[in-house]
């Protein structure tokens, strides 16, 4: 008995030391409101205070189910206390971010190998890629749709050929005269014309002669005509005397 005794004694003393330097510790935030605390500090150092804050309370909590004989465990302060833990874990990753270990990438060294192994072989350079064909007409034959418009236009075009082809072997038939040759039949008609006319003006003298110069490009010549006739009757008379 006196051992467990001193045992419990022991614990005891240490648990009051230990809760004397909380109070220690907690005093300088007492001295402020929360929000005040926290105005001055980074947000990595405002995390770590809330979370140390809610921390100590869910300890407290557990120190003293345990003092009054009820196991903690059973109690939901285990699992909170569990759950902020976890914000420490993320706190420490914030500060001290996972190093990028450097590893070798077998697969793709393997493909980058055997990439330049084939371009060494086709004799271009490892960075060269090979020449796009240029654009250019489609040997492909796109087969074409034929309308019922498009035959009736063929059709008609056909009889059009073969009307022109028809009258152009009626023209060949056709007698082609020499124009030199009509002009000198012309010719002759208009002497003969002429002849006539003088041999019936000398038939016949007392009718109507037909003038020789009637011909197309002359002109009869008109009689004068005095303006000053039958106005001056005894000028006129005079004058005829």
């Amino acid at each position: 008995m006196t051992t467990e005794t001193a045992k419990a004694k022991s614990k005891l003393a240490i648990l009051s030391s230990s809760l004397s330097e909380l109070e220690t510790q907690l005093e300088p935030l007492f001295t402020q409101t929360l929000p005040e605390t926290l105005l001055s500090l980074e947000p990595i150092e405002q995390a770590k205070l809330q979370t140390l804050l809610t921390y100590v309370t869910y300890d407290l909590v557990f120190i003293y189910l345990k003092s009054r004989g009820i196991d903690p465990k059973t109690h939901p302060v285990v699992s909170e206390l569990d759950r902020i833990k976890g914000y420490f874990d993320k706190i420490d990753k914030a500060e001290k971010p996972d190093t990028r270990h450097i590893e070798i990438d077998k697969a793709a060294a393997g493909r980058f190998i055997k990439h330049a192994i084939t371009q060494a072989k086709l004799g271009r350079p490892p960075g060269e890629t090979p020449a796009e064909p240029m654009p250019g007409p489609s040997s492909v034959r796109v087969p074409v749709k034929v309308t019922g418009k498009m035959l009736e236009r063929q059709q008609y075009e056909k009889d059009m050929k073969e009307r022109d082809a028809a009258e152009g072997s009626e023209e060949s038939d056709l007698e082609v005269f020499d124009d030199e040759k009509m002009d000198e039949d012309d010719d002759e008609k208009v002497v003969d014309v002429k002849g006539k006319g003088k041999a019936k003006e000398q038939n016949d003298k007392g009718k109507l002669s037909v003038d020789a110069s009637a011909a197309p490009g002359t002109k009869r010549r008109r009689a004068t005509v005095d303006p000053f006739a039958g106005q001056f009757p005894f000028c006129t008379l005079l004058h005829g005397t």
